[in-house]
């Protein structure tokens, strides 16, 4: 089955060194695609373990389930893990531990004891994840917000009448959400949920290593300002479905076939600052 499996997702880094997207501002950045991955589905959740410089993704499996697999940036090297039934749903915490997350509840693994441990949440269809001193999921269909602490689950009284796709919490521990209204937002200590913005359509939402918010849509990517709260597009890549970040910060994201990574030209561009210049 992993042979299979290893023929249908054909892992490919492309090696030429082509400036081939720019950002729109005046402090223009040329990048560098990678393709890391080729896929009959590609996923639209993806996870990052920077201690072991892995991405972590999951794939359609074709019968009804979603099998996570992973990739390491070093050695190019596929692994399908084996003992996570469903993993829908991924996420990374402060110590690179990863989380899955789906129809049988949520497993944490540790990618350097190579542990898995399955957390007593049952019963429950985990559509995001999220963690940040707390496990936070949206449980699928009703699409509201809990949190996973000491066993026991719990809602998110303050979104508990809000519809929430997917969802982050900041640096300043701040919550931005979306769904098919637009962009959200709940400022820390406050009680009000504030509506952002309401194009582009939204489809996904990340925090880069440093914390900022970014958002990929319908025509290209979007980052949120830290003290002004304003969005502003960063790049013009149309078709995303997923993102994260690698250990230097560098945008990974998926379209409906693959998944690349951008490196900026220059090492010493912060893709935050330009993009909200």
């Amino acid at each position: 089955m992993v042979i299979a499996i290893k023929e249908m997702i054909n892992f490919a880094i492309n090696r030429n060194k082509i400036c081939d997207l720019l950002t729109d501002y005046s402090s223009r950045r040329c990048y560098i695609k990678e393709n890391l991955a080729s896929l009959a589905h590609s996923p639209n959740q993806l996870a990052f373990s920077g201690v072991t410089n892995t991405l972590y993704f999951s794939f359609d499996s074709g019968q009804g389930e979603y099998l996570p697999a992973s990739f390491n940036i070093d050695t190019k090297r596929l692994t399908v893990l084996k003992g996570i039934k469903d993993a829908f749903a991924m996420a990374s915490d402060s110590a690179n531990e990863i989380y899955f997350g789906g129809s049988h509840g949520i497993y944490k693994y540790s990618p350097i004891s190579r542990s898995l441990k399955r957390l007593g949440v049952s019963n429950l269809d985990i559509w995001w994840i999220q963690v940040k001193s707390k496990i936070y999921f949206i449980k699928f269909p009703s699409l509201k917000l809990y949190y996973y602490e000491n066993r026991k689950i719990k809602s998110v009284s303050l979104l508990k009448n809000s519809t929430i796709n997917q969802f982050v919490i900041d640096s300043d521990d701040n919550i931005f959400f979306i769904n098919s209204t637009g962009l959200f937002g709940v400022q820390n200590g406050s009680s009000n949920v504030v509506f952002m913005k309401k194009d582009p359509r939204y489809y996904g939402i990340a925090l880069d290593n440093a914390g900022h918010v970014y958002l990929c849509c319908e025509d290209g990517v979007y980052v949120v300002g830290k003290m002004l709260q304003k969005v502003k597009k960063f790049l013009n890549i149309h078709g995303i479905m997923g993102m994260t970040f690698d250990k230097d910060n560098n945008l990974i994201y998926s379209d409906s076939h693959e998944i690349f990574r951008l490196k900026p030209i220059s090492k010493y561009d912060s893709v935050y600052d330009n993009a909200m210049n």
